[in-house]
């Protein structure tokens, strides 16, 4: 049951400063499109002046918050800690739960903690032999599959390095995990749908989700035994971070040894017209409206 008043003002946060504003941009045009139908909404631009976004919500006085940034500010905690501390309700998760959720070497003692696989992780700068190949290279703190790079031997590691060498602290070496990339949605706290991705490259980059757009599958065939392991991994990482209402997690399920590799937790999934989640909804009978009207239901702000 959505619980919304009619006559309540809604702030859309759109853009942000990380790689992943174009995403953002596109998200928060479709929310904003789609809720000024039936509410009073305001677009809110995020940029690096603090200052501003604080006067501009001052000024709108929203009643709540629908957060559309991605990246660095939008889903690390930073802008939760800001609307926080103006006590407004906001969509997605608080604080913590999306601090962890955004920094992959912080979330995985949380995924060893309660006991899930997960792929191993080294520091970019150890030694590799020639049996570490191949591996990927991804940004510690990043969304989108922005920047995600597959290394098969030495070479390729040292052009990497040559090319990031002001960077290499952002970044970790993951082993890779070969077999079928599957995405589970959580909304409402509960399971929104299982995804299978078909795409022609072997790792989903920022190019298979929104440039050359993937096959997505629903309620894909799998042994009925990792259905049921994708449920409840999926939601025991969803509570044990504390996120709220909505999250999408990623896996890879190798079928030569029959294993889920859960790979990270999306506390800000994307909302865009070729994005996962509104798919899967869709798919429940669940409109793009009555998404958003879900995630606004259930705003709120953390008061210490």
């Amino acid at each position: 049951m959505v619980n919304l008043r009619k006559s309540e003002k809604i702030s859309v946060l759109r853009g942000g400063i990380s790689e992943e504003k174009e995403i953002s941009v596109l998200t928060a045009n479709q929310v904003y499109k789609t809720l000024q139908k039936k509410y009073e909404t305001t677009l809110i631009d995020v940029d690096n002046d603090c200052n501003k976004l604080i006067k501009n919500l001052i000024s709108s006085k929203p009643d709540k918050v629908f957060n559309c940034l991605h990246g660095v500010v939008g889903e690390d905690g930073q802008i939760q800690s800001i609307l926080n501390y103006l006590r407004i309700p906001y969509t997605h998760s608080g604080v913590l739960a999306s601090s962890i959720a955004m920094n992959k070497v912080v979330s995985k003692y949380f995924y060893k903690a309660v006991g899930i696989r997960f792929p191993k992780n080294f520091d970019i700068n150890d030694k590799f032999t020639k049996s570490s190949y191949p591996f990927i290279i991804k940004p510690i703190c990043g969304g989108s599959s922005k920047n995600l790079f597959k290394i098969e031997n030495q070479k390729q590691l040292i052009d990497f390095k040559n090319i990031h060498i002001n960077e290499l602290h952002m970044y970790m070496v993951e082993e890779f995990i070969d077999g079928r990339e599957l995405t589970v949605g959580i909304l409402n706290d509960k399971i929104c749908g299982i995804m299978e991705i078909i795409f022609d490259s072997e790792i989903y980059d920022f190019k298979n989700k929104y440039k050359v757009i993937a096959k997505h599958v629903l309620d894909p065939k799998l042994p009925e035994i990792a259905i049921k392991s994708l449920r409840n991994i999926s939601l025991k990482i969803h509570k044990a971070i504390n996120c709220k209402c909505i999250s999408r997690l990623d896996f890879r399920y190798n079928t030569k040894s029959d294993e889920l590799f859960l790979l990270e937790i999306n506390t800000q999934p994307g909302l865009t017209k070729n994005s996962l989640l509104p798919e899967m909804a869709q798919s429940n009978g669940i409109n793009f409206l009555e998404l958003c009207e879900i995630l606004l239901s259930n705003a709120e702000c953390e008061v210490l």
